[in-house]
């Protein structure tokens, strides 16, 4: 019984499932049978201590990891801003470290009060009963309550949104096929970003996507028992908020001077949105015909802008920095040693160094945990 109590299989599948293996990859990495990871997972049988350690050595984990608690999340769906052709691995992979995310989370605000969320209120009901109408609301309310201007463009769009009690952190990955993910936590957002180097105006546009399947999609459970074409109106939701958030109709309309490729670019750098999201919103608003965008879009891929516009390369990326601030704000009011305090996320220091932006130092799995030494003593 004591050797359950120092593996936990759950974990243990986590840890192989985050660094994208497969039971047969994990299985000949240490040596054994694939069926034998299976019974380690399920719980038939705890594996022995020198393959424990194997398996430390191959997933990158502390030994604390395989022994800690499973965290208990709630049920609520988790959604991915992703192409179509995004493989489940990577979804999984993005997934559990939401997970680790929340671990990291939960360590933290033991020591601090992070922020109270500040979202308007969430949408609870089906799919095909929210109007185009409620989701601009919505995103005004947003930026209402956030106190952003109606007339301004957004200025640091992280630094608001962890302002306002949202989670935001990179993950220690990146696949071209997924730009983030979110999920409500208990009573919290988290939105974590897949480091693919992405623009910042895509960044903004991703950021400002979860945060509408955050408030608008708060009544679907789990997003893998739509159909595809429900699957389609929920992106198409997201993205319609995240435009009407990072463009107001109004203000946007009277900046919009000229239709041309060119005034696009420089409006670019006022709004801080792609151009290709400006033209299909001025397509939107019946400020271009049919025949107008196509003729834009074309250029747009004539001068090979699809992938990298102008201003994307000039335009500094925004990056999380709650998590840091916080964990520093522990360290330098020598709340916890920084040994300790490392030690008790359980977590691999590569996904540490990422998520905290911070540098690890690489002996903290070595750090013995301090206890009372406590004796009877005797009336």
């Amino acid at each position: 019984m004591e050797n359950l109590k120092l593996f936990n299989p759950k974990q243990l599948t986590s840890a192989r499932i985050s660094r994208g293996m497969t039971m047969k990859d994990l299985a000949e990495s240490i040596g054994v049978s694939r069926q034998m990871i299976s019974n380690y997972e399920s719980g038939k049988t705890v594996p022995k201590a020198e393959n424990i350690l194997k398996m430390v050595s191959v997933l990158k984990f502390p030994r604390s990891f395989f022994s800690d608690k499973t965290p208990e999340l709630n049920y609520s769906a988790t959604y991915f801003r992703s192409q179509s052709s995004a493989t489940k691995r990577v979804r999984d992979m993005q997934k559990e470290r939401l997970a680790y995310a929340k671990m990291i989370y939960d360590k933290l605000s033991k020591y601090v009060n992070f922020p109270d969320v500040k979202l308007p209120e969430l949408i609870d009901f089906p799919l095909d009963d929210i109007t185009d109408d409620t989701i601009m609301q919505k995103a005004l309310e947003l930026r209402a309550l956030w106190g952003i201007d109606g007339e301004s463009p957004i200025g640091k769009l992280i630094s608001i949104a962890e302002i306002n009690g949202i989670i935001i952190v990179e993950a220690n990955m990146s696949d071209k096929k997924l730009d983030a993910v979110s999920r409500w936590i208990v009573d919290r957002p988290f939105i974590m970003l897949t480091d693919n180097h992405e623009s910042l105006v895509r960044r903004r546009f991703n950021i400002s996507h979860e945060l509408g399947h955050l408030i608008l999609h708060n009544g679907i459970e789990n997003i893998y028992e739509l159909s595809t074409k429900e699957h389609k109106e929920l992106e198409r939701q997201a993205n319609l908020f995240a435009s009407h958030f990072l463009l107001p109709d109004e203000a946007f309309m009277r900046s919009l001077l000229s239709t041309s490729l060119e005034f696009f670019v420089d409006l670019k750098s006022h709004w801080k949105v792609s151009i290709q999201a400006m033209i299909y919103k001025t397509h939107q608003l019946g400020l271009l015909t049919e025949d107008q965008k196509l003729y834009l879009n074309k250029k747009i891929s004539w001068n090979k802008w699809r992938t990298i516009e102008p201003l994307d390369n000039h335009l500094p990326i925004e990056r999380p920095t709650l998590f840091k601030k916080v964990y520093e704000m522990i360290l330098n009011n020598s709340v916890v040693a920084e040994n300790i305090l490392n030690h008790s996320f359980s977590l691999p220091i590569d996904e540490l160094e990422k998520m905290l932006n911070v540098k690890i130092n690489e002996n903290f799995e070595n750090v013995i945990e301090l206890r009372p030494n406590l004796r009877l003593v005797k009336s």
